[in-house]
């Protein structure tokens, strides 16, 4: 069990890191949460930043970025799997890839991201180039499909989150444009702190219990189907290990020493919405909407037979 100080020192780099963020950009709570849990829990999450043009994509993207050894690939439709490998071999000690416009990238872009997102490494003239631990923060826009290709699930499904960016509510509007907020992009993040809460996920032992209320969430989310199809064409496996760990990091940034099932209903359409099977029929966004509701509910009357 984690101790209170471990826990204690967790929760404040957390609201640290968030408040970072906080600064940073104007409403869009949900994604700063996901972020912010998807950076403390493991240092090498692949971060998949989705939506309109004009929703902070890319301003948190440069701001997370300047708290480490950044190295950004702007992607246009005619870069070159080589261009990409030397600048990186180039630049071997980086510890955040931004990868601007991830969907404008050609197919054989993305097989060379694959390989570097699996693996940690390159193939590039011969020779094989291994990289440390890096985050990959990417962005792509849902709108503009001017030179967009098609990015396959194999590829998707190498992101641990996609963090979708909503349109701002009025409220936010209001301040952003009446209350002189200006973004503030001075480095937050101390990569000691994420050692320190990713060494507390990785010391956080489930009980018996909390691994069986997991499993059951799992089932939950591998069993969906729409039109009596299942809704997933794998297994989820990646999926459900990065769960596991955002559910560790957010009982401590909650304070707890315990998981329950509501550590994961912040997560679920992150984690599970960008994997679900491309040949499955198209999807009404509405209907969508109404599977993942009714899956956090069902989440949510989940128990756990001691404790909380």
């Amino acid at each position: 069990m984690v101790n209170r100080e471990i826990i204690k020192n967790v929760m404040h780099i957390y609201d640290s890191v968030y408040a970072g963020l906080d600064g940073v950009l104007v409403g869009q709570e949900g994604a700063k949460k996901v972020v912010t849990s998807s950076l403390l829990c493991d240092k090498n999450s692949k971060i998949l930043l989705t939506g309109n043009t004009g929703t902070g994509k890319t301003t948190l993207a440069n701001y997370i970025g300047t708290s480490f050894k950044k190295n950004k690939i702007s992607v246009t439709s005619d870069l070159l799997p080589s261009d990409v490998q030397e600048e990186l071999i180039a630049t071997p000690d980086f510890s955040l890839l931004h990868i601007d416009e991830f969907n404008r990238a050609s197919g054989k872009l993305q097989s060379a991201f694959l390989e570097l997102f699996a693996e940690r490494q390159i193939s590039y003239t011969g020779a094989i180039h291994n990289f440390g631990d890096f985050y990959v923060l990417a962005t792509q826009n849902s709108a503009d499909i001017a030179g967009i290709f098609n990015v396959p699930q194999a590829v998707y499904d190498r992101f641990d989150v996609n963090v979708y960016f909503g349109a701002l509510a009025s409220s936010d509007k209001r301040k952003l444009f009446f209350s002189g907020f200006e973004p503030s992009f001075e480095a937050h993040i101390n990569p000691e702190d994420i050692d320190y809460t990713t060494g507390a996920v990785a010391n956080f032992e489930l009980t018996e219990d909390e691994q069986d209320v997991l499993m059951q969430v799992f089932d939950l989310v591998d069993g969906l189907t729409y039109n009596d199809k299942p809704l997933f064409a794998g297994s989820n496996i990646r999926a459900h290990k990065f769960a596991i760990k955002l559910a560790k990091i957010n009982a401590l940034a909650d304070g707890r020493s315990r998981i329950k099932p509501s550590d994961l209903t912040d997560y679920v359409i992150s984690l599970y919405l960008h994997r679900i099977d491309q040949n499955v029929t198209r999807i009404d966004n509405s209907d969508l909407q109404d599977i993942f509701e009714k899956l956090n509910r069902d989440i949510l009357t989940l128990r756990l037979k001691k404790g909380f």
